[in-house]
């Protein structure tokens, strides 16, 4: 159960973080990849303009990547013991002090299909 309400907060943060980016004007924006995310992987290449930090600990990311494409580059590059979760929708990695969380973004008329990565660490 606890496992489960973990995956549930981790997604409500991509949502939350994400949205929080797009509402908020002088959020959005490129910022700098943090150096405490870069130092397990580096920035993915397709990010939309509206990805970065979303608070210090929190970086979102959003493409239009295929799902499956963005879980090959992540998975290519972040070794270890990847799970899988919500039917194989999300997957997630805890490495090197953070925590990666790679989810398909559904299409409910106002969102473009695509794929939601939030990138978390404990300390900042």
């Amino acid at each position: 159960m606890k496992a489960f309400a973990n995956r549930a907060m981790a997604g409500l943060l991509v949502v939350v973080g994400c949205c929080l980016l797009a509402a908020h004007p002088a959020l959005s924006g490129t910022p700098s990849y943090p150096a405490w995310a870069a130092s397990v992987v580096p920035v993915y290449p397709n990010a939309l303009p509206e990805s970065g930090l979303v608070v210090p600990n929190i970086y979102g990311m959003a493409t239009t990547d295929p799902f499956e494409k963005v879980v090959a580059w992540y998975k290519s590059r972040v070794q270890g013991a990847w799970t899988d979760a919500e039917e194989g929708n999300t997957w997630q990695i805890r490495t090197g002090g953070i925590h990666i969380q790679i989810s398909r973004n559904y299409f409910d008329g106002n969102e473009k299909p695509g794929t939601r990565v939030a990138i978390t660490t404990r300390a900042h």
